[in-house]
C-alpha cells in the first residue's frame, strides 16, 4: 500500500471515529430522548407518597377539631 493510499485509510477510519463521537454528543445533550428513556417510577412512586402524607395531615387535622368541639 503507498503512504497515500494509508493516509486516506486512517483519515476515513479517523472521520468514522468522529461521527461516532459526535453522535454520542448529540445522544447525550438530546434531553427529550434521555427524558424518554429514563425510569420515572420513582418520582411515580415519591409523588404518591407526598400526596398521603398530605392527605393523612389534612384527615388527621379534621379528626382532632372534631375531638375539640365537643
Amino acid at each position: 500500500m503507498t503512504r497515500p493510499d494509508e493516509l486516506r485509510l486512517e483519515a476515513a477510519q479517523r472521520r468514522e471515529e468522529l461521527v461516532e463521537t459526535l453522535d454520542q454528543l448529540v445522544a447525550k445533550t438530546d434531553l427529550r430522548a434521555r427524558f424518554a428513556r429514563a425510569d420515572h417510577r420513582p418520582l411515580v412512586l415519591a409523588a404518591a407518597v407526598g400526596v398521603a402524607v398530605v392527605l393523612a395531615g389534612v384527615l388527621l387535622g379534621r379528626s382532632r377539631q372534631g375531638k375539640g368541639r365537643r
